[in-house]
């Protein structure tokens, strides 16, 4: 989403997520004009590539105006001419894009070339959208001659400072529809303080993982600190989607596509979709929540991962992934949110997120050296008797490795001091007290 310039020295940006409700005839009007913006977004696409195929180069933006004013104008009708601009642009950022990649030795890379059939709608601030004279209500432009759709001015709030952030602060605004949910939203970009840089020597090396998405490791002056963020519930939300999906898909694949009791298994189906992602969406921001609340307060000022990028893709294409991985290992890989997190962290922190070789990490004795297989979550080094945290040996490993350039052996004269959080709080049935993880059982 494209933000307006509106932030102040010290400041960057974040997207308010506001639930809306909208009348029978504001609601058609807005599927409508959702989908004739992705009509648009398929008519640039479709423009850029008969282009490139007579001229073998890309168009400029201004033809491409050009090509819609003089071939399909009544594309435009229904939608404000900012929002004509940022679908266009978004379509020649994604070109450009895949151009720096290409041009960088990515093979892999594609040009855009999905159409689509819903696409959401933006609104730039003080044109798309603007506060109405009364100041209680936000209206929407669809255009010259169109009517506006009027929703209540939400009241939204700094989650640090706790103020209420005034509407003339606020960035541009899309209104978006959740399919699963049923339910429309306004994402609204609005102005929130920059996350405190830390000391550029002090890294914060990270161990990826399914069970424990995120262990991080930092080096103090008489220790090594170690937090192990734990993710069963995020892993158990996606054992039961995928349960209860396939025993609804099997039920479906029995009806008559469009029956009633197809519509009715259908909806059923999306309600669960609905609700386990909005499941998985708060594991991934607690997760990298406290992962950077606990590089704040160790001042660490750069972030080190173990590369597994692309450790997810092509599970079952890939015949070495096939074959070394279980079909339940290969699920887990490919439903992995390991790039969401990163995407999450490096926003929460304001640092680019470096990746490094992590082979042998989680085998490999910090003390002495020697590589071990270890047997579940714990490590016991059968050389040097060294015991801890599977993924905090990794974690360690990866922060030594950063710093030396490979592995070395630890200051043994140095504590390891491990903690254990859930990515999410659960509560005890009866009492409902927060409880963590156990401490010292590899959980």
């Amino acid at each position: 989403m494209k933000r307006s310039a509106r932030t102040k020295d010290g400041e960057t940006w974040r997207v308010a997520i506001v639930p809306i409700r909208l009348s029978g005839a504001d609601y058609r009007r807005a599927h409508e004009a959702c989908h004739k913006a992705a009509s648009l977004w398929n008519f640039f696409l479709a423009s850029i590539q008969e282009y490139w195929k007579e001229n073998e180069t890309d168009p400029t933006e201004k033809e491409m105006r050009h090509f819609l004013y003089e071939q399909r104008p009544d594309l435009r009708d229904g939608l404000h001419a900012h929002t004509v601009q940022l679908i266009l642009g978004d379509l020649m950022d994604a070109v450009s894009t895949y151009r720096s990649n290409r041009d960088s030795g990515d093979k892999n890379a594609r040009a855009p070339h999905r159409e689509k059939n819903y696409r959401p709608l933006e609104f730039t601030a003080g044109f798309g959208w603007r506060v109405t004279p009364d100041g209680r209500r936000i209206a929407l432009s669809f255009g010259k001659g169109h009517k506006r759709i009027a929703l209540p001015l939400p009241e939204i709030a700094d989650p640090k400072t706790g103020e209420i952030l005034p509407s003339e602060r606020w960035g541009s605004m899309q209104l978006c529809w959740d399919r699963n949910a049923r339910k429309w939203s306004l994402h609204i970009s609005v102005p929130t303080p920059k996350p405190p840089q830390g000391n550029p020597d002090i890294i914060a090396a990270i161990d990826e993982g399914i069970i424990n998405p995120m262990t991080v490791a930092i080096e103090t002056e008489d220790s090594y600190d170690v937090l192990v963020v734990n993710g069963r519930h995020a892993r158990a939300v996606k054992h039961y989607r995928n349960t209860r999906i396939a025993t609804l898909q099997e039920k479906l694949s029995r009806c008559v596509k469009g029956s009633k009791r197809w519509r009715k298994l259908n909806a059923k189906r999306k309600r669960i979709e609905a609700m386990t992602d909005s499941a998985l969406h708060n594991a991934n921001h607690q997760t990298t929540r406290k992962v950077a609340d606990f590089m704040q307060a160790h001042d660490a000022g750069r972030i080190v991962t173990g590369d597994v990028r692309g450790i997810e893709k092509s599970t079952r294409k890939d015949e070495a992934k096939r074959v070394r991985n279980t079909k339940n290992q290969r699920r887990r890989l490919s439903q992995w949110s390991r790039g969401r997190q990163e995407t999450l962290l490096e926003h929460k922190t304001g640092m680019a997120i470096e990746h490094i070789d992590e082979s042998w990490s989680s085998k490999t004795c910090p003390a002495c050296q020697t590589r071990n297989h270890p047997n579940g979550r714990g490590y016991h080094c059968h050389n040097c008797g060294f015991t801890c945290n599977r993924d905090a040996v990794g974690a360690i490993n990866i922060l030594i490795r950063a710093k030396n350039g490979s592995y070395q052996p630890m200051d043994t004269n140095k504590t390891v001091h491990v903690k254990y959080l859930r990515a999410t709080p659960i509560f005890q049935p009866k009492t409902g007290v927060e409880h963590g993880v156990i401490p010292g059982t590899g959980a």
